[in-house]
């Protein structure tokens, strides 16, 4: 498999940054690999930044169910994600949060990194 491009480790959390061009598809199946990545190297906190891939918006609903599933199922509730996001995705509600929350995915967007990181630092 390919090497995850754009994943850093840092002392206390991991950082995903996608850039360019993807499919929404596409998209998700990076987002997973990090999360398994994470899981799989014991890595309990997650920074997403999507903004840097400007096709990665907000999907109907079928799709936006599907991926928060799937993430909260590659987390298995050992992963918290922070995820940085368009203010497209901001304004589409948070109908995937519920979706992850209710699998047991402790997760949230924003719409700023340094946001994001200081509630992903958070103990828990």
């Amino acid at each position: 498999m390919k090497k995850l491009e754009h994943f850093e480790l840092k002392k206390e959390h991991a950082v995903f940054c996608p850039v360019g061009q993807a499919s929404f598809d596409e998209m998700a199946d990076l987002i997973s690999r990090a999360v398994l990545r994470c899981r799989r190297e014991k890595i309990k906190k997650l920074l997403i930044d999507s903004t840097g891939s400007p096709a990665f918006q907000p999907p109907e609903l079928a799709k936006r169910y599907n991926l928060a599933a799937r993430i909260a199922s590659d987390a298995a509730s050992s992963v918290k994600v922070a995820h940085v996001a368009s203010q497209a995705w901001i304004r589409s509600g948070d109908f995937g949060l519920q979706v992850a929350r209710n699998r047991g995915l402790d997760a949230m967007n924003f719409d700023s990194a340094s946001t994001a990181l200081a509630w992903l630092l958070k103990s828990k």
